[in-house]
């Protein structure tokens, strides 16, 4: 049984972000968020970089669910309304940018997951754990400052994003289906559930999502077996935790979508030219 979510209210809404405002161009934010809590949605006025230095979690933008797990971070441009929803307990480093500053830095911002380099997680860290909030811009600090930004804008794109419908009945099909991967979920079930014909529904839900059913139950799955892959899980642990039949059904599918095996992947995250595309 899936467990019920806890509801976190310490961001701030989309309508009071107008008021918010930075002290300096780049501030740095270091919290810890506990396992299964949700935020409401919402967004900021300046761009944010969100990253787990620990942990893994989901952030929701419009129908789109980007997966973080640790050692990858996402860009969220201003005003976009985005709902986190953690895996586990999380350490977040985040840096929240001055809109101007970035843009005068690295042109428009735009949404983006990106792989974090262990240069880059080093920097991240220290950056947070040193740069005071009213930093000197002018000085030392604020070279610091932009060369990490610099940095954090050179990383490479990566592809861990599944496009959820917005249809609400299908929304929260789907919703159920990832609060129990390990079911089978068939879709001659869940089409009469909501109502459709087999095709109907297969018509819908391709149009909703860009891929077939079968599709979204198996990218849903092996996104989220990066998530306990990064708990330190074993690869049969998480074939039967994710309803695979054999540790070998489960290597072969993941080995489709991200180009190497389970096992191989903390050692060698695939390229991110290899994931989600068919």
């Amino acid at each position: 049984m899936a467990k019920p979510k806890k509801m976190l209210y310490s961001f701030r809404s989309e309508k009071d972000a107008e008021g918010a405002r930075l002290a300096r161009p780049v501030f740095f934010r270091s919290f810890t968020l506990a396992e299964n809590v949700q935020s409401e949605l919402h967004s900021h006025p300046f761009v944010q970089f969100h990253y787990a230095r620990e942990g893994s979690l989901y952030v929701s933008v419009e129908n789109n669910s980007y997966i973080i797990p640790a050692c990858y971070g996402l860009w969220i441009p201003p005003f976009t309304p985005h709902l986190v929803h953690t895996a586990s307990e999380v350490m977040l480093e985040n840096l929240d940018i001055d809109p101007e500053y970035y843009e005068s830095k690295c042109g428009k911002s735009e949404l983006k997951l990106v792989t974090v380099s262990d240069f880059a997680r080093s920097f991240i860290h220290h950056a947070t754990q040193t740069i005071p909030e009213y930093y000197d811009a002018d000085g030392k600090e604020g070279r610091l400052v932009s060369t990490l930004l610099d940095v954090l804008n050179d990383l490479p794109a990566a592809g861990f994003a599944i496009t959820w419908p917005t249809a609400p009945a299908l929304l929260e099909m789907c919703q159920q289906i990832s609060e129990s991967p390990d079911l089978p979920h068939l879709m001659e079930e869940w089409s009469e559930r909501v109502g459709m014909s087999p095709r109907t529904f297969s018509r819908h839900f391709i149009k909703e999502t860009g891929i077939t059913f079968s599709n979204w139950k198996q990218r849903h799955r092996l996104l989220h077996s990066i998530i306990l892959l990064r708990q330190s899980r074993s690869v049969t642990e998480i074939a039967l935790m994710l309803g695979y039949g054999s540790t070998s059904a489960y290597t072969y599918a993941f080995r489709q979508l991200f180009g190497v095996s389970p096992s191989r992947y903390e050692v060698a995250p695939p390229p991110p030219d290899a994931v989600l595309h068919d």
